[in-house]
Formats: C-alpha cells, structure tokens, sequence
C-alpha cells in the first residue's frame, strides 16, 4: 500500500509540472499569433446552411386539372405538380419476362401464354374466366392503398387494347392465337367494325369497368392516374414481349383489303372514345398515347398518328395532358418536336431510363433529342420549354435505383418505378414479389397462381423499397 501511495504522489507532480509546461508553451503560441502579418478571421459563428429541399409532396389535398406551364405541370392553383408513379405493369398486360424471369422461351408474350392454356386443352370460356379473376386478383384496393401509404402520388397504368373489345370481338382476336393464318380475316374484322362504328361504344367493356375502378381506388388516396396505351392494335415495334404482338410493326404495317392503316385507324378511334369518356375526369393526369414505340422504321411514322390522336382528342374540347412517346423505347424525338404537331398544347415528353451506366449519365447524347440520358433529358426540357416526365425507370440493382432517383430529384423530374410486383423467387427491382408457381406451370397450376397473385400473398423486397420510395427522400 506505501509503494502504491507514494508512486501516486510523484504522478500527481509530474501532472503539475506537464500542465505548467503547456500553459506556458500554449501562451507564447497566442502571442505569436498575434504578431503575424496575416490578419486572422474575426471569430464569427459559420453562416447557417441553406435550408433543406423542400420535402417531396407525399399525396395531394385534392385532384385538379393538370396542364403545361412552360416546362413546369401545374394544377389549377397554378402550384407546380411533380409525380412520383409506380407502373401497374402485368396486371392487364404480362408481359414474357415477367411470366417467368427464369425462361422466357415458354412464354414471351401473353398471347404465347393463352396458346399455352388452349394446347392443354381448355376452352376460350375456361381461359377467359383466368384472366379475368386474374385482373380481379392482381390489384386491388390495398395494393392501391399500399402505394400511397410509401408516399407516391400516382400510378400509371399500362392497358391492352383488346380488352376494350368485346368479348366476341376478343375471341375472333383470340383465333389468331390458334391459328396464325387468320390473322388477315382479323385485321379485315376490325375494318370492318370500326366502319360500322362497332368498336368500344359499350359502357361495359372490361377496360372502361377496370379503369373506373381504378380511378376510384385512388382518388380515395388523392393520387393521379395516368392512362398508358401499353398494347397498341398491332403492336408499335419489334419488341413482341411489351405489346403482345402478333407480327412486329403491324401498328404501322398492317392493312386492309382496301389498303388502309386499319390499326392506326383503331388505335385513333379507342383514343376518340377514351377521351370522350374522360374528358371531364380530372383524376386522371394525362393521357400516354402509345407506349415505346420502338425500331419503327421511320419517325415520321409515329409523328403522324401522334398528330391525329391529338387532333381527335382536342376537338372534342378535350383539354388533358398529352404525353408523346418517342422511337427507340419512347426515348428518341426527331421529328416529333412541339412544332411538328399541329396542336402542341399541353404535350409532356416521356424518356424511359433503364440500365444507364452512370458515367453515360454524365456524357451528353451527340443527338440532342435522344432523352434517355440525364444531362440530354435537362436541356431538352430546357431548350424546347416542355415538361418531361420518366415513365419507366427501374429494373435494376438497388444502388442503381437509388442514384438514379436522386439525379432525377434534383433535376425536379417527375418518374415511375416499373413495376409494382411481378413473379421471381429472389428478390428483384419490383416492389413486391409475387411467390409460388409461375404463370408458365401451366393450367394445373393456375389456382395457386391467382392465389399468390394478391396483395396480402406478396412479398415486399425491401431494398427496393428504400431506395425509391418517396417517404425515404
């Protein structure tokens, strides 16, 4: 105990001596100082830093008219209107990848799908009633719910044409699935109907009962929706798996006996009762005429039935958004300017932006309308003073995800995750998952499917999830 007392001592005067030793040296330092010829900074408190970004609007008080104001949307508060949308992809249209991301080859498209069903022997009535629970099923109101509860203000919603047809019409399209060769006596069918004016008068159609439903769902969340031409009558491209075509560029290839674009014609008509229907809904932001029109051989092609969709919108005193969808994936926009088109009220331009390597985002496209990339998307908004919009963004690595949602923040860019679940047994880019058998496993497993299918039978992917949600920005 002696030695430990006495050790404690010599500490204790070391200390004093240290202490005395840095009171003196710190001293000399401050005198020093102030002999420097270089004058010091007054002791002045740092500025304040600049007030954080005003935090994103995770819903609206109410849901008002939308239009164009310059290169802003706005409401009829003239207050500037930003969506942030997920995409309800595969719900009315399943697309190939998504019916079983594992092997596409044994279905890449939905009408692949239903020959699947036919060739193991059910009936149309028996496919039919599939697909319809299955729209039933796939979303609901607590999907909707759901959506909102993360802080998003829209959805867009990606339709098929056929299910404006009625259900003997959708057979007769349904016979092509069979038999490819009757292709022509469709297409000569429809001629024929629209002349008669037999197409998408009913009130009753499946795709007007869907979108009623829909519109109602979410103006119980004040969120927009967004209509999108998904499937165009023919199909807008090359790309067999997004529009369930039976032969690629049959939009702009196919005619009738008399030579006539008979699916243009259709696809301006479904347009023309659409907004006849619509006109006066202001739940609805704005109308997608056709979604990623792509390898189109010529711009001027989608220039032109952009331009008689527009007309036949606008005569009828229609004055919603109209949004116009570009070449190459909705991206690309030579030749479809707003001073190309006769009417270029109220246009917003789309981009969908999918596996963008982030230096790419920094170069800007040699083609200033090529709008993909970040820095082409600003300075065409900018240049031309038109609002734009990402439609589709997603897909991808959650890091990728993350970053890409920011730049588009901070740019003040509106954007849609795609999609809002889809079948996988890993987690994905989606939202949710849908678990269990695939779609592909056939009719023996098409009870479990519209089982797995519903909101409460999904799997949230988490990571997903943090890295778009709005409540998380």
């Amino acid at each position: 105990m002696y030695g430990f007392m006495t050790s404690l001592k010599i500490d204790r005067l070391s200390r004093m001596i240290a202490i005395k030793h840095i009171t003196w040296i710190g001293a000399l330092w401050a005198i020093l100082g102030c002999l420097r010829a270089d004058p010091q900074p007054p002791n002045i408190p740092p500025p304040e830093p600049p007030p954080p970004k005003e935090r994103i609007s995770l819903s609206f008080t109410q849901l008002s008219r939308l239009r164009a104001e310059g290169n802003k949307v706005v409401n009829t508060q003239n207050e500037e209107v930003v969506l942030r949308a997920v995409g309800l992809g595969y719900w009315l249209l399943q697309e190939g990848y998504m019916l079983n991301p594992h092997d596409q080859s044994k279905a890449a498209t939905q009408w692949q799908m239903k020959r699947n069903y036919y060739n193991q022997g059910l009936t149309e009535e028996q496919v039919e009633t599939f697909y319809r629970q299955w729209r039933d099923n796939f979303i609901t109101k607590k999907d909707i719910d759901y959506i909102a509860s993360l802080g998003f203000n829209s959805v867009r919603l990606p339709m098929h044409y056929d299910l404006f047809l009625t259900p003997e019409q959708r057979a007769l399209r349904h016979s092509v699935i069979r038999n490819p060769a009757t292709l022509d006596t469709y297409t000569h069918a429809l001629a024929a109907w629209n002349d008669t004016g037999d197409l998408f008068t009913k009130d009753d159609l499946d795709g007007f009962i869907l979108i009623d439903r829909l519109l109602d769902w979410c103006a119980a969340n004040n969120l927009y929706v967004v209509l999108d031409l998904h499937a165009a009558p023919g199909g807008q491209g090359t790309d067999i798996n997004i529009a369930d075509i039976f032969e690629p560029n049959y939009l702009w290839l196919g005619r009738d006996t008399q030579g006539r674009p008979v699916y243009q014609d259709v696809t301006v008509a479904l347009w023309k009762a659409i907004s006849a229907r619509y006109r006066d809904d202001d739940r609805i932001a704005w109308y997608d005429l056709i979604n990623e029109p792509n390898n189109v051989p010529q711009n001027a092609w989608i220039q032109s039935i952009h331009e008689r969709i527009i007309n036949v919108i606008r005569a009828s005193g229609d004055t919603h958004l109209i949004m116009v969808e570009g070449n190459g994936w909705g991206n690309n926009y030579n030749g479809l300017l707003p001073g190309d088109f006769t009417d270029a009220s109220n246009l917003i331009y789309s981009a969908h932006r999918y596996w963008i390597p982030e230096a790419d985002d920094l170069q800007q496209d040699p083609d200033p309308n090529q709008i993909n990339r970040i820095r082409n998307l600003v300075s065409f908004r900018d240049r031309l003073n038109v609002p734009v919009w990402v439609g589709e963004t997603g897909e991808n690595t959650n890091e990728w995800l993350r970053q890409n949602i920011r730049k588009l923040e901070d740019n003040n860019i509106g954007w849609c995750h795609w999609p809002l679940k889809r079948h996988d047994t890993n987690p994905n880019a989606a939202l949710m998952r849908i678990p269990g058998n695939f779609p592909t496993d056939g009719a023996d497993a098409m009870d479990v499917v519209l089982e797995s299918i519903r909101f409460e039978n999904c799997i949230i992917n988490p990571g997903a999830v943090a890295a778009v949600a709005p409540i998380h920005y």
